[in-house]
């Protein structure tokens, strides 16, 4: 995988979030939950490589939205 920044991680999941709650075609729906799921995988990663800690799957979810709004 490219060197990706934490933001552009962060960006990426949370657009597959979003596309996954406004899509109702099945295939898709699969799709981006692959997607979802290893974009979640590398935000988790990123974040340990960053020393940012996080509780859980929610937590990271919460601070990946967090990211992108230019909260952290």
């Amino acid at each position: 995988m490219k060197k990706d920044s934490l933001y552009n991680v962060a960006k990426r999941y949370v657009e597959i979030i979003e596309a996954l709650e406004k899509t109702d075609d099945e295939d898709r729906l699969l799709n981006l939950e692959e997607q979802r799921a290893i974009w979640h995988n590398r935000l988790m990663d990123k974040l340990k490589e960053e020393g940012l800690p996080f509780k859980d799957r929610d937590h990271v979810t919460r601070i990946a939205y967090r990211i992108v709004e230019r909260e952290l």
